[in-house]
């Protein structure tokens, strides 16, 4: 089954005991250093962190101002093709700055589901297919998240926040993506304000 290396569909049970919302058959680049070839994205599951998704900062307040060079800065959400894959790279950067498991990227690359260590913080462009995932549309790279009802459909088992939830991606120095699952708008914020989090993994 998927879990154990055969093909995946949206809704399975991903290696990692999360659900695979993310299915590519033509692949797309991965890993830490975008050199891998990635099929799936798998979000964690609902009570990852033994509860609700936690609330966490972006960065702590000594990195709280600090451009980090390896991310690119987007002046407008970056829903493209090529920010799928690419969260695991960013995550580590943001982790590499000296942000711990108090900040968002932190406690996505803490969790080790499935004993898997690959877990990370998504871009702005997974974090949208994610939540196109949990309010049951069909989805769209390039297109905003919007319609359809949250922790519905295959996402339904999901239990997403209706509240906004922290991407790894920047817009300036000081100000990271997020995303409003009760809607899809996409902002950028301080990097010293919290957001939920809920990390995500791509392989295969």
């Amino acid at each position: 089954n998927c879990a154990t290396g055969a093909a995946c569909v949206v809704g399975d049970t991903g290696p990692g005991g999360g659900l695979v919302y993310y299915v590519n058959n033509a692949g797309f680049t991965c890993g830490p250093t975008l050199t891998a070839t990635c099929n799936y994205l798998e979000v964690a599951p609902s009570g990852w962190n033994t509860g609700a998704d936690p609330i966490k900062l972006w960065a702590v307040v000594a990195h709280k101002a600090s451009d980090i060079a390896t991310i690119e800065n987007h002046l407008s959400a970056y829903n493209n093709a090529s920010g799928i894959g690419l969260g695991y790279k960013n995550s580590l950067a943001i982790v590499g700055q000296g942000n711990d498991t108090t900040t968002a990227a932190g406690a996505a690359r803490a969790h080790d589901g499935g004993s898997q260590s690959d877990w990370y913080l998504p871009t702005t462009a997974e974090l949208n297919l994610l939540c196109q995932w949990a309010r049951n549309v069909a989805q769209s790279v390039i297109t905003r998240c919007t319609g359809g009802t949250l922790n519905t459909g295959t996402g339904a088992s999901g239990s997403f926040s209706t509240g906004g939830y922290w991407s790894s991606s920047e817009l300036v120095g000081t100000r990271g993506w997020y995303q409003l699952f009760n809607n899809g708008v996409q902002d950028a914020n301080l990097k010293y304000i919290t957001y939920y989090v809920r990390p995500v993994r791509a392989f295969g």
